[in-house]
């Protein structure tokens, strides 16, 4: 994961001066990002599906080897629907991979320690997403496409140790997990998986994982824009606030994450990372100094490490509809959740440069909020429970 995460980081601060070797609009730019993220909402429970049910190893070959390929056709296309087609082709190839990844890790991984297995698969991610971008640097210089070589370079590298050292999680050894699957093949259809978006136990999680990928991907998308309009900010001062959210993320996923899940329960870090995220946000809307704004960054960067994988994790120990295709679902949510935050954040842009942020807090006090209604009426149901079994 970390070498197709840093490929991921490679190409994506690069596509736009492919995308100005071709001439392109910042409309259809926009549109190169978006229908990434539009083919991997309706992909990636259907791969997460078939996890269920050829095993999670087939379908993690198939999305790595789908990223490699995506980043090297990039190479050949000569103009702007060559692209958006192996951007969409791409994404709908390669979606099944971190659902497939985070299956294994969670199949391979006892409930208790799970959340802070997951933690790490994150901070692997990030890690190498702080990598790519420098990397396609340096390498930019020999020309605008050897970033993408290098990138399908690494995701295609990985394939043989991925076939030769990964074991896949549905096996003989893994009993509880092998009854579990065939229970759901029988009996859960995947458009009914689909309707378990809404059911109790899932959408309180659900709804968490697309509200903090909406304002995340806004506040990611406009903070640059950001910067520069209210503190006229240097190119060293927009790298410095995106290091800082990202390396406190990685950070905090690698070290600390660890000991918070011996200190509390899921629940508590939950309302703890969705409280740092919320006064990252204020702190970045209404900062008087860029110091304050790259504050803000940090605190975003710590609270979002907190909530993101113990959302997974939780989700992760519910199996009714079969893991995969509830990881398959949350990543749904996610791409979702990367359509809608820039569209919006790009909107309300253009009337006050720091709405998008004041937005964001605004979601992520909202989903604070579900969380403790959640907390509340688990509180309830465990008190009639036991009201019942003592009458």
């Amino acid at each position: 994961m970390f070498l197709t995460m840093t490929g991921y980081g490679i190409v994506l601060p690069t596509l736009p001066f492919l995308a100005d070797d071709l001439g392109l609009s910042s409309v259809q730019m926009s549109s190169l990002i978006i229908i990434w993220a539009v083919s991997q909402l309706i992909t990636a429970p259907i791969w997460g599906r078939l996890a269920d049910k050829i095993g999670r190893k087939p379908v993690l070959m198939i999305g790595v080897f789908g990223f490699g390929v995506a980043f090297l056709l990039l190479i050949l296309a000569q103009n702007y629907w060559q692209l958006l087609l192996v951007r969409l082709i791409g994404a709908a190839i390669s979606s099944g991979t971190q659902t497939a990844a985070f299956s294994m890790v969670a199949d391979h991984t006892r409930k208790e320690f799970r959340n802070q297995t997951i933690a790490k698969m994150g901070a692997v991610n990030g890690l190498g997403f702080l990598c790519g971008p420098a990397i396609g640097g340096l390498f930019s210089p020999f020309g605008v496409v050897v970033p993408f070589i290098i990138a399908g370079s690494l995701a295609l590298i990985t394939l043989p140790f991925a076939h030769f050292y990964i074991r896949d999680s549905i096996n003989n050894d893994n009993k509880e997990t092998q009854n579990t699957f065939a229970r759901n093949n029988e009996t859960v259809s995947f458009w009914k998986s689909i309707t378990m978006v809404t059911k109790t136990g899932y959408w309180n999680h659900y709804m968490i994982i697309l509200g903090l990928s909406i304002a995340a991907s806004s506040f990611f998308g406009l903070l640059g824009y950001y910067l520069i309009a209210k503190f006229e900010a240097t190119p060293i001062f927009v790298s410095m606030a995106f290091s800082a959210q990202a390396g406190t993320s990685v950070l905090v996923q690698f070290f600390l994450l660890k000991k918070c899940y011996e200190l509390w329960n899921e629940d508590t870090i939950t309302k703890i990372g969705l409280s740092f995220t919320a006064i990252g946000y204020c702190l970045i809307s209404f900062a008087p100094l860029i110091w304050v704004a790259i504050l803000g960054c940090v605190f975003t960067g710590f609270g979002q490490s907190l909530v993101r994988p113990t959302t997974i994790a939780m989700l992760s120990k519910r199996t009714e509809m079969g893991r995969g295709i509830t990881l398959g679902l949350q990543e749904s949510m996610d791409s979702l959740g990367r359509i809608l935050g820039p569209l919006w954040g790009g909107w309300v842009f253009i009337y006050l440069v720091s709405a998008p942020f004041i937005t964001s807090a605004v979601i992520t006090v909202i989903l604070l909020g579900i969380a403790f209604l959640i907390t509340s009426q688990q509180k309830i149901e465990i008190s009639l429970h036991k009201d019942t079994s003592n009458s």
